[in-house]
């Protein structure tokens, strides 16, 4: 049976990156939270444990959207049988990394098209775990807005319907408001995190991000609904919510 407290009317514009140790956990997180959220987020941890079925069907059942964060990154041919077998799953987000290619982004949206799947494909610029100095030794740019505006340009070109992008790349990827633009590694509230480039929510959704991912300092709280009412009070922001 699903809990709710009634104290907004409308859902935050996050997604909820269920993390956790246990999958019997993050269950209880989508009962608790999945009134006042627009979705979930199903990563490498949930998807491949124990129980991942259950949690699946518990979003869906949830009516949240189901964002099943894999990062596929392959030979054109094997990521779209891994979205061939994902049918039955049929995610409302799925990402992937832009830097597989061409080729692979084209297999991905055809296989999506061949199943007749409703998912949305979001293309991964950079992780935010890495920085300047990072993406120097790997893909010889240092300055990380210009290497994130040069995949998006590669996704765009290639009918992606959005990107996985730091909430710092966010205004030079303004003219791309086509895209869904999700963002990671934001903070409700200051907190030490691992990720390198990190921004808070509210200004993230002001600065163009269409949702933003939360994780930890929601799920790991003991008392999460409390969290966010708190944090709705604190920014009253019309960009906060869903329509």
């Amino acid at each position: 049976m699903f809990v709710c407290l009634d104290f907004y009317p409308k859902k935050f514009k996050f997604f909820i990156a269920l993390d956790l140790k246990s999958n019997t956990q993050n269950i209880s997180i989508v009962k608790k939270l999945y009134r006042h959220v627009y979705g979930f987020k199903v990563g490498y941890r949930s998807f491949y444990n124990n129980r991942s079925n259950e949690l699946i069907s518990e979003i869906k059942r949830s009516k949240c959207k189901l964002f099943l964060d894999l990062k596929l990154h392959d030979i054109p041919n094997t990521v779209s049988s891994a979205i061939d077998s994902l049918s039955n799953i049929n995610p409302d987000f799925l990402t992937l990394h832009i830097s597989g290619g061409n080729e692979m982004m084209k297999a991905a949206v055809n296989s999506i098209k061949k199943n007749k799947l409703k998912t949305k494909i979001l293309g991964v610029t950079l992780l935010t775990s890495l920085n300047g100095k990072d993406s120097k030794k790997i893909y010889k740019e240092e300055n990380t807005k210009k290497l994130v505006k040069k995949f998006t340009e590669i996704a765009n070109n290639e009918n992606i319907h959005g990107l996985i992008c730091s909430g710092e790349a966010l205004r030079a990827l303004g003219k791309f408001n086509k895209l869904i633009k999700i963002t990671p590694g934001v903070k409700m509230f200051a907190r030490n995190d691992d990720q390198k480039r990190v921004t808070f929510a509210h200004n993230a959704l002001q600065d163009g991000a269409s949702f933003v991912v939360i994780g930890r300092e929601l799920i790991e709280s003991k008392k999460p609904l409390e969290l966010l009412k708190k944090y709705g009070e604190q920014y009253k922001n019309k960009n906060l919510w869903t329509k």
